[in-house]
């Protein structure tokens, strides 16, 4: 049981190490202005904060005719590190306390019946650590004309990762080997990435229908994307039966990929003939797999004040055609003599593939393809009254697959931005759904006309309660305007 709770430590903390461009899929991190309204931006995100989210808000808020991104005074990053089911407070209750045993040496918490319904509580909904870090290094929009449209260029970075523990080894780990009990492992996720975009864009307003419509403008992006990591576990239907006498029988059955850029030089266990040299490191590695993906969105003003979006973003798959490793184990399971290490060793080479891989020529995956719809209403212009700007929005987002960035799990978020002078603006929302199940926003903007800085927190709450704190997200950004 010790070994078990010290294994889930360190899984826990190596995958939190993991960050696998502006891409967002549904729930992953976005600009720092978003990000501070919980990650609301289908029609509330403007000019180059519009890319990778909905292209057809390029012309909008455009003051000046060029806007730029650069590395400086702020590097447009965002951040996420954490989890979706155990907080700072609960770790510490698990696996943060340290005790004597009877021979002075050091162990952890002894549970409790009650410890154990609650620590499998936590994994009811599923146990996924996650981590992202996205950075948008240069971008570039210039509006030639009004009746031109924008056109826009922009090169970012997105190194993202999700885990999920399966329940049975929680279960398996507190109930011990119990006869006549199954454990399915079928649950199990694991995704990591490092993709990097070139992202070439367009928006024009093409005054459709002015009857219905005061603006109806579209955009779409074409994204030249390289992926210098991945890993993932593409299926998994591992089951152990236990019955009397610690006799344990069942199946190992996955199917994993991995790929990793040549200049990484890693070196697969299968590979006996590799020699490990050491990888180089440079800002362009060669790529291990290359596509090609778009985004398309509209946005319809419907008059002064009141306006819907929508858009879907990354649709198109990367082909891996670097360095490629297949991992993969369909074998009965037989056990019962835990003290023949023989049997213990075939347990754990048909459960784990051990020794099973191979270099194949390719493997294919999807970018994290996501719908977004969304509307906003700009209460200023409603209320001529009113006191500064204020914009209200609310989105849909929907995942199509479980890629990093990306969940299946619909996400609802509502946010606010409120300018209340010319040169500073306040903004808040919340979200429900999704892998975080909730968030509640908080940013700041500031306007000082050549120069615009934003900060932004979707998880604001955590900061009023830190040791509930089930991850970390900030994001920070600058952009130039000519």
């Amino acid at each position: 049981m010790r070994r078990k709770r010290f294994l889930f430590a360190v899984l826990f903390f190596v995958t939190l190490s993991f960050s696998a461009a502006q891409s967002s899929g549904s729930v992953g991190i976005t600009d720092a202005r978003s990000m501070g309204m919980a990650k609301t931006f289908t029609t509330s995100s403007f000019g180059i904060y519009a890319l990778g989210r909905n292209p057809a808000n390029l012309i909008y808020d455009q003051s000046k005719n060029v806007e730029v991104v650069l590395p400086f005074p702020l590097l447009n990053i965002g951040a996420a590190v954490g989890s979706n089911f155990i907080s700072i407070d609960e770790y510490n209750y698990f696996f943060g306390q340290k005790n004597k045993d009877e021979d002075g040496k050091t162990v952890g918490r002894l549970l409790t019946e009650n410890d154990k319904n609650r620590l499998k509580d936590l994994f009811a909904d599923g146990g996924s650590v996650l981590s992202d870090l996205q950075i948008l290094w240069f971008a570039l929009s210039i509006k030639p004309a009004e009746l031109f449209g924008t056109l826009a260029f922009s090169v970012s970075d997105n190194f993202s990762g999700n885990m999920t523990f399966p329940k049975g080894i929680i279960d398996l780990g507190l109930e011990g080997n119990l006869p006549n009990k199954v454990y399915n492992f079928s649950d199990a996720k694991l995704k990591m990435w490092w993709l990097r975009k070139y992202s070439f864009s367009y928006a024009r307003n093409l005054n459709l229908v002015p009857a219905l419509f005061k603006n109806f403008s579209i955009g779409f992006s074409v994204n030249m994307v390289q992926g210098f990591i991945y890993v993932g576990l593409d299926r998994i239907n591992t089951e152990l039966k236990t019955g009397e006498a610690n006799v344990i029988t069942g199946k190992g059955e996955f199917l994993a990929h991995a790929a990793f850029s040549p200049d990484f030089k890693v070196r697969y266990n299968f590979d006996k003939a590799a020699k490990n040299n050491g990888g180089s490191f440079s800002p362009f590695p060669a790529p291990a797999g290359s596509g090609i993906g778009f985004d398309f969105g509209i946005n319809a003003k419907l008059n002064e004040f009141t306006s819907i979006g929508f858009s879907v973003t990354d649709i198109g798959s990367i082909n891996w055609n670097k360095n490629v490793a297949q991992f993969s184990t369909n074998a009965l399971v037989y056990l019962d003599d835990l003290t023949d290490q023989a049997q213990r060793d075939t347990l754990v080479n048909r459960l784990t593939g051990k020794e099973s891989g191979k270099y194949i020529n390719s493997v294919s995956t999807q970018l994290a393809t996501a719908l977004h719809f969304g509307v906003g209403l700009q209460l200023d212009k409603m209320f001529g009254s009113f006191p500064g700007k204020m914009l209200l929005a609310a989105d849909l987002h929907q995942g199509f697959n479980e890629q990093p960035l990306n969940s299946k799990k619909p996400r609802v978020s509502f946010g606010i931005d409120w300018s209340f002078a010319s040169w500073i603006a306040l903004r808040t929302g919340l979200s429900f759904g999704g892998n975080d199940n909730f968030n509640l926003g908080a940013g700041l903007g500031f306007n000082f006309g050549l120069l615009e800085l934003n900060f932004g927190l979707p998880d604001f709450h955590y900061l009023l309660s830190p040791n509930k704190a089930k991850r970390i997200t900030l994001a920070a950004d600058s952009r130039w305007k000519f």
